[in-house]
């Protein structure tokens, strides 16, 4: 069976946003929330970066230093799984497109889906650690920056959401997955978290512009 390969990272831009409107099934959803998270982290690196060598926030360099090996590490994640995620779904379609009495293809779509779900899940994971990372870029960060903050973090909420949503989209597929049970209660934790963590950040942001 011929492997699967996607070009996304190769390409431009534009070429992305121009399959992602077509008629073609890949990129969907799932690798948009990829790319959003990508996006989200690349923000973060943009207001470290605005932080680093700067003498008003020396105390906090090295502390910016590390956020920013972070940031750049998830941005590239990211990326990856946004090609990763249309891999997944084009490898369901061929075992959705198996006849239906062909031997092997429920356990080839529990495998697809199963590949589809660690990915997203992967995405909502990655996108609290984004969260935590804006957090001190908040409070210590160049505050010229603060409306950045904000949109990176607006950004990986997204990027939750959209993963989140695809997975229950997944789960509801009538595989009876195996993991569904312990999926669900990662992503009712990750939810708590994310949509309070995110909240907090966006509250601060607009009081701080505000004042």
């Amino acid at each position: 069976m011929a492997e699967i390969k996607t070009d996304y990272l190769q390409n431009p831009l534009t070429t992305y946003l121009e399959r992602l409107a077509s008629k073609d099934p890949v990129p969907g959803g799932g690798s948009a929330g990829a790319l959003s998270l990508s996006l989200s982290a690349a923000l973060l690196s943009m207001v470290a970066n605005f932080t680093i060598g700067k003498k008003r926030y020396l105390e906090f360099e090295a502390e910016a230093k590390e956020i920013l090996k972070r940031t750049e590490a998830i941005r590239q994640e990211a990326a990856q799984l946004a090609e990763e995620d249309s891999v997944a779904y084009l490898q369901y379609r061929r075992a959705a497109e198996m006849d239906k009495e062909a031997p092997g293809r429920q356990e080839a779509l529990i495998a697809a889906t199963g590949a589809g779900n660690k990915i997203l899940l992967r995405t909502a994971e990655l996108s609290r650690q984004v969260l935590n990372l804006a957090k001190p870029l908040l409070e210590k960060g160049n505050p010229y920056l603060l409306s950045d903050v904000a949109c990176a973090v607006s950004l990986a909420r997204s990027a939750f959401e959209m993963a989140e949503i695809n997975i229950l989209i997944n789960l509801s597929g009538g595989l009876n997955l195996p993991e569904a049970s312990k999926i669900n209660e990662s992503l009712r934790a990750l939810r708590r978290a994310v949509i309070s963590e995110s909240e907090e950040i966006l509250i601060e942001v607009k009081r701080k512009l505000s004042s």
